[in-house]
């Protein structure tokens, strides 16, 4: 039994299905392409397969991963290609590697944000004065119920570049098993506190660990 890190993006209109649709195109992939994969066992068998803090609906990833088991020796470099053939478009395996770091240990994700406008110094200013409050409190729904968090300390340190169609947000959050940021947030806060609702594209680039190194 071997474990095998399968590492992958999931890009344009593949960002918008589910975790569990993202699943099933994965399991049917690994079935068609004839992979050695190693099946749970129990009444109800499927491939074993997990994941890397899975990504938020609409959220694009850059460089995802997921494990898996082979049953026997396999090149790691013909895994993605095998995979490739059997997926949908825009969901694209990049390489398999042999796991280093424990997805316990993920601390950070590194996520761009792309927000489109026509006046992007306009759209900057709304943004600084968003960012300029004391304190930014967005809703968010928890387990025992919709309860308002401060999100500023998490958008402390953006970097922000002005484009000609827009602005492109660099950011690194929290993204951890003990809890996340999403980065839609600071959305939801833009159009709460200053009426601006941009078309936008949010895109994680990297799964960091403690030490803000990458995840291996």
């Amino acid at each position: 039994m071997k474990n095998v890190r399968v590492w992958f993006e999931k890009k344009g209109a593949v960002r918008y299905i589910s975790h569990l649709d993202l699943t099933r195109n994965m399991s049917r992939g690994i079935k068609l392409s004839g992979l050695p994969v190693w099946y749970t066992e129990g009444f109800n068998p499927r491939i074993y397969m997990t994941y890397a803090m899975p990504l938020s609906l609409g959220v694009c990833g850059e460089r995802e991963c997921m494990d898996i088991r082979l049953t026997e020796e396999f090149p790691l470099e013909e895994i993605a290609p095998r995979l490739n053939a059997h997926l949908p478009a825009d969901l694209r395996a990049l390489e398999a590697t042999e796991p280093v770091d424990k997805f316990e240990e993920i601390q950070f994700g590194d996520y761009e944000v792309f927000l489109e406008s026509q006046a992007p110094d306009v759209l900057q200013a709304k943004l600084d004065a968003l960012l300029g409050r004391e304190a930014i409190l967005v809703r968010k729904h928890t387990k025992k119920g919709d309860k308002d968090f401060d999100i500023k300390p998490d958008f402390a340190d953006i970097q922000v570049q002005t484009q000609e169609n827009g602005l492109l947000l660099q950011l690194r959050l929290p993204c951890s098993m003990g809890g996340s940021t999403n980065p839609a947030l600071l959305l939801e806060a833009l159009k709460q506190y200053e009426g601006e609702e941009p078309y936008s594209t949010i895109t994680r680039k990297r799964l960091l660990l403690k030490d803000f190194s990458e995840l291996r």
